[in-house]
């Protein structure tokens, strides 16, 4: 279920530039950082997923920005 609620908050934060959920103590959080270099197609994420006071994960993620714009596709991640 984390692994969905993570790609919900990549698509999202695509979309809207910021998103976060939490589910069962883990806190997930995504935050658009802009165009991959050199691509405007692709747009680079930062993710993290904290599990209480504790880093599960923290990562940057390039994405194909066109999936974020379309509502019944999922990201593509790279």
């Amino acid at each position: 279920m984390v692994r969905s609620i993570a790609l919900l908050a990549i698509m999202e934060a695509q979309r809207q530039g910021r998103w976060g959920a939490s589910f069962h103590g883990f806190r997930v959080q995504a935050q658009r950082q802009g165009p991959a270099r050199g691509c405007a197609a692709l747009t680079e994420v930062s993710l993290s997923v904290s599990f209480g006071r504790a880093a599960v994960t923290r990562c940057r993620v390039i994405a194909n920005y066109a999936h974020a714009m379309e509502p019944n596709v999922w990201a593509t991640v790279i």
